[in-house]
């Protein structure tokens, strides 16, 4: 989508042309950014667009960096359509965008930038829209929520020298980054694998998500699992119009790094759903031309994410964990 391309060039551009150090060995920070816990365990860091400061949500797994429709209104931004195609868990999403003049990352300022706007989407207290892969995957990114800091670094570093903030182990789990022209759902996601007790799922980091999630298909596939399962109890959430349980696994695992008891969600997959509804089998299938719908069984939200501290190296596609206190 050109105006998405052209906004982030801008960016990028902006954000790296701070000083880095002669020896690529070291690390270059770009900003370092104050993290605003939720009570629901996200976080937001503090932006400015066009001089009034949001609290924009970090969300690995989103598609678009956003304005929340309310703060787009706020601001007297003009909404135009995308014409994009975007699917969320709960089924089609339409996509708006609007122009800032001046979007502020720390001192670091990019000119007539695109943000997505999501008409419909539920306003939530302290959040004025998202911080997504398309501005994060330019950067190396670095999850410290028990000093609750967001800093971006430069990739240009000798690759494996990142983990500076203790000399004990860790583990560095590597991910493939999702994405292409054909693509509709996901753009630059974290997919790795994770061990679910014991199985091995494709899954997606995904720090926009309070909790972890298990798509039903795999449930009953991998397993054995349905409504009916002991352990598994119907929960309620306010912003679900479909039925989602609750059970607890043994382990969540990758790379040595593990959390026990994990609690995850299960959800049947409306944005699948969704998507075969508004396209053709030929349209879906086409092993050339094709539009495709491919998600990762398994999502990795902020229950287990802030049991770590986190390195995600976009450009090497690693990523470097710690347990949170490490020093």
């Amino acid at each position: 989508m050109r105006f998405r391309i052209v906004a982030l060039s801008a960016l990028a551009a902006v954000l790296l042309a701070v000083p880095v150090r002669a020896d690529t060995c070291s690390l270059g920070l770009i900003a370092s950014l104050d993290m605003t816990i939720l009570p629901d365990g996200r976080f937001t860091v503090p932006a400015s667009v066009n001089g009034t400061t949001v609290n924009l949500l970090v969300d690995t797994a989103g598609v678009f960096s956003e304005l929340s429709n309310a703060r787009a209104d706020s601001l007297k931004l003009e909404k135009k359509s995308t014409g994009q195609e975007v699917y969320g868990v709960g089924g089609k999403i339409t996509l708006f965008s609007v122009q800032v003049a001046s979007f502020k990352l720390g001192i670091h300022d990019a000119k007539n930038f695109h943000f997505g706007v999501v008409s419909k989407a539920a306003s939530q207290d302290g959040v004025d829209g998202t911080l997504a892969p398309d501005v994060l995957s330019h950067f190396d990114v670095e999850i410290d929520t028990t000093h609750k800091k967001l800093n971006l670094f430069s990739q240009d570093h000798c690759p494996g020298k990142v983990v500076y903030w203790t000399r004990d182990g860790y583990a560095d789990l590597p991910f493939n980054l999702s994405g292409s022209a054909a693509d509709i759902v996901r753009n630059n996601h974290i997919d790795l694998t994770m061990q679910l007790d014991g199985h091995d799922l494709r899954a997606v980091l995904d720090t926009g998500s309070e909790n972890s999630w298990l798509r039903m298909k795999s449930a009953i596939q991998v397993f054995g699992l349905d409504e009916d399962s002991p352990g598994m109890k119907r929960v309620s959430l306010s912003d679900a119009a479909y039925p989602v349980y609750q059970t607890t696994f043994k382990s969540m695992s990758a790379g040595g790094v593990s959390d026990t008891n994990p609690s995850v969600f299960v959800v049947e997959d409306n944005a699948e759903k969704a998507f075969r509804m508004a396209h053709s089998e030929k349209s879906r299938d086409d092993p050339v031309y094709g539009v495709r719908f491919d998600l990762e069984p398994l999502i990795v939200g902020m229950n287990v994410i802030s049991k770590l501290h986190l390195y995600i190296a976009y450009k090497e596609q690693k990523i470097y964990v710690t347990a949170p206190d490490a020093h």
